[in-house]
């Protein structure tokens, strides 16, 4: 009888040892030290990390005092001093939902296939025509975390699942819960519900997933916080006063951390979905395009123990990269399906050989032809945008932007002038495709070789 409890109780550990590293697809992903032999990155308090994930909508690359000192953003300025801030975080898509499905599945639109905004769908995570099966809040779900969600989730307009508590909504609710400065701004609610949540699971580890709405249009923050910019240079007033109403909330959460004692144990991460070019550039009314106004975000991550604050990274990295960080910092081995990398290394300055370029793929609004696709090659210097079709008002259907003197993107130097510098950056960009699979993106460089090469010998028949 002892024989027999004791193999049940062996099976029984197994089994729960399998059903926690399980993944989709019938493939297991255990909570095991991740690749290289490094171990878990475990933090200053030497056990998994808890996550505080924060996620702001259509916030600038900019939109923080640490870049433009006119910005009001004390909160995230400390979490800047305190931790590292990524200066050239590009997103995958410059749009909501694409975005978002990149963020939680470390794979680029062209792969997980969802590359719209969605409304009226349940869930999009088991919607058979998209790859959205596998993402790291499960994962870590799995492995022990109680995981929350609060705030907008743009991927299905029901809970999704994957959660243990769900405060999401799909998209398009108003800033306000009732009558606009007249009600409890709905960033303040959900800072209350976060608070809530830290309150009763500082023991850990714990996800906790904070997706505010603002800065999104419609631009209506507290007045307070739009009179601050009203006699600046900043405008609209509106966006940027939604980005200091985000920002105080942000400061709650920390602080609350900091009360709780967590701060030493747990992995901040703050970014966005995409930026906002305020209607200035083609291709789309806020995003949707390569320009860094629309597809280059804050990141700013903070892991004590991991990583000394202050400092800023140059390299170039992408938000398909956050879910490979999240699995190295908790320990569990990263799906080889993902397309991104982890970021530790850098943020502990082991990393060597880092990618020379980040992609983003975006459908451009106002095309000649409706959802017109384009691709944004950025290397250390150039970016490279190559179109589907003709957009209005663009610079070309191709554009090359050499960012060591024009970092604002505004000269258009694509022509066989350039040929040199244009085909090693689709060299490099043919190399990126064919690895991650953008058979759209192989269409995309061979027809800008065909265009560059018609320039460059004068064919007008091209």
């Amino acid at each position: 009888m002892r024989a027999f409890c004791v193999s049940l109780f062996l099976v029984i550990i197994a089994w729960a040892a399998w059903g926690i590293g399980a993944g989709g697809e019938g493939q297991a992903f255990a909570a095991e030290p991740n690749a290289g032999g490094r171990g878990v990155a475990t933090g200053a308090a030497g056990r998994r990390p808890n996550i505080l994930f924060v996620m702001a909508d259509q916030q600038r690359f900019d939109a923080l005092g640490v870049v433009n000192p006119a910005v009001r953003t004390p909160a995230l300025d400390r979490l800047c001093k305190d931790g590292v801030r990524f200066d050239r975080a590009y997103v995958a898509q410059a749009l909501c939902t694409p975005s978002r499905a990149s963020v939680v599945t470390g794979l680029y639109p062209h792969a997980h296939k969802l590359q719209t905004n969605v409304y009226k769908i349940d869930n999009v995570l088991v919607d058979p025509q998209y790859n959205l099966g596998l993402i790291w809040p499960t994962l870590l779900r799995q492995a022990g975390y109680h995981t929350a969600y609060i705030g907008k989730w743009h991927l299905g307009e029901k809970d999704p699942g994957c959660f243990d508590e769900w405060h999401g909504y799909n998209s398009n609710l108003s800033h306000w819960l009732g009558k606009r400065q007249k009600s409890p701004y709905r960033s303040d609610l959900e800072t209350d519900q976060a608070v809530d949540f830290l309150q009763r699971q500082h023991g850990g580890p714990f996800l906790l997933f904070v997706s505010y709405y603002p800065p999104h249009t419609p631009y209506d923050p507290p007045e307070k916080d739009a009179a601050l910019y009203e006699k600046t240079e900043l405008k609209p007033a509106e966006y940027w006063g939604a980005v200091t109403a985000i920002d105080r909330c942000v400061g709650r959460l920390l602080e609350k951390l900091d009360g709780l004692r967590l701060r030493d144990n747990t992995l901040v991460i703050f970014t966005a979905d995409h930026g906002d070019h305020f209607g200035k550039r083609p291709g789309g009314s806020h995003k949707g395009v390569a320009y860094d106004e629309a597809a280059r975000v804050p990141l700013i991550l903070r892991y004590p123990g991991v990583c000394d604050g202050g400092k800023v990274r140059d390299e170039l990295v992408s938000n398909v990269d956050l879910m490979p960080t999240i699995l190295d910092a908790v320990g569990i081995a990263a799906p080889a399906s993902l397309q991104g990398a982890s970021l530790l290394g850098l943020l502990s300055g082991r990393a060597k050989d880092w990618r020379t370029l980040v992609c983003t793929e975006n459908r451009e609004s106002d095309s000649q032809q409706p959802g017109a696709h384009s691709r944004g090659i950025r290397t250390d210097r150039y970016k490279l945008i190559l179109r589907e079709h003709e957009t209005k008002g663009a610079a070309g259907l191709n554009e090359l932007y050499d960012h060591q003197s024009d970092p604002q993107e505004r000269k258009n130097l694509f022509g066989p002038q350039q040929a040199g510098v244009i085909y090693g950056l689709l060299d490099q960009f043919t190399a990126w495709a064919k690895g991650t699979g953008d058979t759209l993106g192989l269409e995309l460089a061979e027809k800008c070789r065909k265009d560059l090469q018609a320039k460059r010998y004068g064919d007008s028949s091209k």
